[in-house]
C-alpha cells in the first residue's frame, strides 16, 4: 500500500514537473533599439537571461542605422553590428544558465519568420529569442524621428532591408502583438518589459523609445501581461540605485553590445557619455485595465488586485505602494502628487540651474539698485544770475 501510494506521489510530481517545464515564465522584452535593454532595463534582463526556467523574447522595432541604411564605412552595415552586439549580451548570459559545452562556440541562427504578413528576422539560442523589425533609425534623435512620424501619421514605413512596408500604426501593433502571443502561449508568468511611454514619468527620453514603450503596452492589452516601464535618458540624472554586482553585471551587457560595433568600425559608445546611465533601474508598475476588467486578475509580486479597487484605476497608471522597491525607486511609485512634482523638480535642476539662478537674482538685484539711485539722486540747483551783475 506504501509503495503503491509513493508511486502515485512521484508520478504526481513528474507529472507536475512535466507541466511546469512545458509552461515556463516568458519575459518580453520591446525597445526601439538593440542596446536599450542593456541600458535601462537592468537588473531585471540579466536575472531573466541566467535563470534556466525563464524564456526570454526581445523585440527591437528600429534598425538603430541611424540614418545609414545598408550602408556604412565599417566592415559591415551598421545595424548588423548593433544586431550582433545584441546577440552578445544575450548569449553571455544564457551561457551562464545553461552550460552546455556543445553549443557554446554556436553561432545564432537566423531565420526569416512570416508574422501578420510581414517578414521578420529571428534569433534564437538557448532560452533567448531575438525579432528585428528593422524600421529606419535617425542620427538626430532630438528631431523628429522616422517611427514618431509614423506614429502620427497614417504613412506607410519600410524597412530599411527593404523586405517589408508597415501601412500604419495599428499594422505595426498587429505584428509586435503576434510575436507576443505566440512567444508567450502556454507561459505560467507573462511579464512585459519596455521603455514608458509617458512623458510625465519619462521625460526627455528619445522619442523611439516612447514609441516602442507606447506600442508595446497596446500590444499587450488584455492579455494580462505584468508590465514594467523603465526610465530612459533622464536618468542619467538620478543617483545610482544597483547593488555593486547588479552595476557590474549590467556593465558586461552593455560592454559586449559596444564592442560589436567598435569592432566594425563604428563610434565607441563605451564612453562618458552612455555610462552614466549605468548602476540605474528607475521604474513603474502598469496594470493592463483589460485585465482588470477580466474575470483573473493579475497580481504583483504575490499581492493579489481585489475586485473592489480594480474599478477605480481606469486607464491610469498605477504601481502599488509598498513595492520592494519602493525607497530606490521613488519618482516610480505610487506617490502622491506631491511627492511626484518635488521628484520633478529634483531632477531637473542641478548645480549649473542653481548658479545660473542665482547670477540672474544677483544680476537683477544690482541693476535694481542702479535703477534707484538714478532715480533718486539729488538735482542740482540752478544758480540765478542777474542781468546787471
Amino acid at each position: 500500500m506504501q509503495k503503491t501510494l509513493r508511486n502515485l506521489v512521484l508520478g504526481l510530481l513528474l507529472l507536475i514537473g512535466k507541466a511546469a517545464a512545458a509552461t515556463p515564465t516568458t519575459a518580453i522584452y520591446v525597445s526601439g533599439h538593440p542596446d536599450d535593454w542593456q541600458l535601462f532595463m537592468n537588473p531585471d534582463a540579466y536575472q531573466d537571461l541566467t535563470s534556466p526556467d525563464t524564456r526570454v523574447v526581445f523585440i527591437y522595432l528600429t534598425s538603430g542605422d541611424q540614418d545609414l541604411r545598408e550602408g556604412g564605412q565599417g566592415t559591415m552595415p551598421l545595424y548588423l553590428a548593433r544586431e550582433n552586439g545584441a546577440l552578445r549580451s544575450t548569449s553571455f548570459a544564457s551561457n551562464l544558465a545553461q552550460s552546455d559545452s556543445s553549443r557554446l562556440n554556436s553561432l545564432h541562427p537566423s531565420e526569416s519568420v512570416l508574422i501578420n504578413q510581414h517578414r521578420v528576422t529571428r534569433y534564437g539560442y538557448k532560452n533567448a529569442v531575438h525579432y528585428f523589425l528593422r524600421l529606419p533609425d535617425v542620427a538626430n534623435w532630438q528631431s523628429i524621428t522616422y517611427l514618431d512620424q509614423f506614429h502620427r501619421r497614417p504613412l506607410p514605413l519600410r524597412t530599411i532591408d527593404g523586405t517589408t512596408t508597415y501601412t500604419n500604426w495599428a499594422d505595426l501593433q498587429a505584428t509586435v502583438r503576434a510575436i507576443i502571443v505566440a512567444e508567450s502561449h502556454g507561459a505560467r508568468n507573462f511579464r512585459l518589459n519596455a521603455l514608458d511611454p509617458d512623458v510625465r514619468y519619462n521625460p526627455e527620453d528619445h522619442p523611439d523609445h516612447r514609441n516602442a514603450g507606447s506600442i508595446a503596452v497596446e500590444a499587450c492589452h488584455g492579455l494580462k501581461a505584468r508590465i514594467k516601464l523603465f526610465q530612459g535618458y533622464a536618468t542619467g540624472l538620478y543617483p545610482e540605485n544597483l547593488t555593486e554586482e547588479e552595476k557590474l553585471n549590467e556593465s558586461a551587457l552593455f560592454a559586449l553590445a559596444a564592442s560589436a560595433s567598435t569592432e566594425a568600425g563604428y563610434e565607441n559608445t563605451w564612453e562618458y557619455w552612455h555610462k552614466g546611465f549605468i548602476g540605474k533601474n528607475y521604474y513603474r508598475l502598469y496594470f493592463d485595465p483589460g485585465s482588470l476588467q477580466a474575470s483573473g486578475l493579475p497580481s504583483f509580486d504575490g499581492i493579489p488586485v481585489t475586485q473592489g479597487t480594480a474599478s477605480s484605476f481606469s486607464l491610469e497608471y498605477i504601481a502599488l505602494p509598498g513595492h520592494s522597491d519602493a525607497d530606490q525607486n521613488m519618482v516610480m511609485q505610487a506617490f502622491d502628487r506631491a511627492s511626484e512634482l518635488i521628484s520633478y523638480h529634483k531632477r531637473h535642476f542641478n548645480n549649473m540651474h542653481l548658479a545660473i539662478y542665482a547670477s540672474l537674482l544677483l544680476g537683477g538685484f544690482f541693476l535694481g539698485l542702479l535703477v534707484m539711485k538714478r532715480r533718486y539722486a539729488p538735482v542740482a540747483t540752478p544758480v540765478l544770475r542777474h542781468a546787471n551783475a
